[in-house]
């Protein structure tokens, strides 16, 4: 039975990032997110792998590595849309240069 809560627990915190994924893709705008909070989240869903790993959990092992995917995705995302918005910021400023 307590693997089945830690089951439970391990699709629920796989669930809770896709809406900041969904949003961050939508708007395309960095700022929404707070990149030391991600690279925190990132490190520590390693030592949950390595949690999972050593004391021989599943739910734990597959946790992390499910939100170390989705925490890796919003740091790319997050690199990604501030480069474009650099870019486009750029633009606009030659334009209104000239």
């Amino acid at each position: 039975m307590t693997t089945a809560f830690g089951w439970i627990a391990s699709i629920i915190s796989l669930v809770y990032k896709l809406p900041q994924i969904y949003l961050l893709y939508r708007n395309k705008k960095h700022e929404s997110i707070s990149l030391v909070s991600i690279c925190i989240q990132t490190v520590s869903y390693l030592f949950y792998i390595v949690h999972g790993i050593y004391i021989n959990d599943d739910p734990i092992f597959y946790m992390g590595i499910g939100n170390m995917i989705q925490s890796c995705c919003l740091i790319c995302m997050y690199f990604v849309y501030r480069k474009a918005s650099q870019s486009v910021s750029e633009s606009e400023l030659t334009t209104v240069g000239t």
